[in-house]
């Protein structure tokens, strides 16, 4: 399964993306904005923008992503890949925003850490699979500092889900619960930043 995940990814990095319809994206600006707007933030949650704005890699060439590339918007039927759904995020980007999202801890639904890439398998695997399958080839240092942006992005839509119950504007107790999974991913982001600071220069 976690073969057919990498392929299914690589197809849709190879699609075509020349067209006006779709949006170019930064995400590092994307999510920096979106926190900003809320007018609320955390110690972690800026201590992993100042390092992810000090240790921003090169650019790679624009690809069609998906946006969601995740188990949750995956079909399986019996043990295959049956299709890829939820694609209202779609735009032009990086490749590695797909590839870090599958593998941020929160998908892994419980999985230990050696099935860290969708709790499938390791991350190592998918992404070797992801450049068999002829996807471009993954630079391991910039896909660090990819999931660190991507479990960052997460907190901060946990952030926002719990703003909609606070402010009263959606209440709901499973926007409350989902607020409570902050924490979680601030935990998340100072794991994968300890990891990072002997590189951070």
């Amino acid at each position: 399964m976690l073969s057919q995940c990498a392929q299914a990814l690589a197809a849709i990095h190879r699609a075509d993306a020349d067209d006006p319809e779709l949006a170019t994206q930064d995400q590092l600006a994307e999510w920096r904005s979106r926190l900003d707007a809320m007018g609320d933030t955390t110690a972690t949650f800026e201590w992993a923008f100042r390092w992810l704005a000090a240790n921003r890699p090169a650019p790679s060439p624009p690809h069609l992503v998906h946006g969601d590339y995740r188990m949750g918007n995956l079909i399986v039927d019996g043990s295959d890949l049956a299709a890829v759904l939820d694609w209202e995020l779609v735009h032009v980007g990086e490749v590695y925003e797909d590839l870090a999202w599958f593998c941020i801890r929160a998908w892994r639904f419980g999985a230990p850490a050696d099935r860290a890439a969708g709790g499938l398998g390791s991350v190592e695997d998918f992404l070797c699979g992801y450049e068999q399958a002829g996807g471009t080839a993954v630079d391991r240092a910039a896909f660090h500092w990819w999931l660190v942006l991507a479990t960052l992005r997460l907190g901060v839509i946990c952030r926002y889900q719990a703003e909609r119950h606070l402010s009263g504007q959606t209440r709901s107790v499973e926007l409350a619960a989902i607020g409570r999974r902050v924490c979680e991913t601030e935990w998340d982001v100072l794991n994968l930043l300890d990891k990072a600071l002997p590189d951070a220069g």
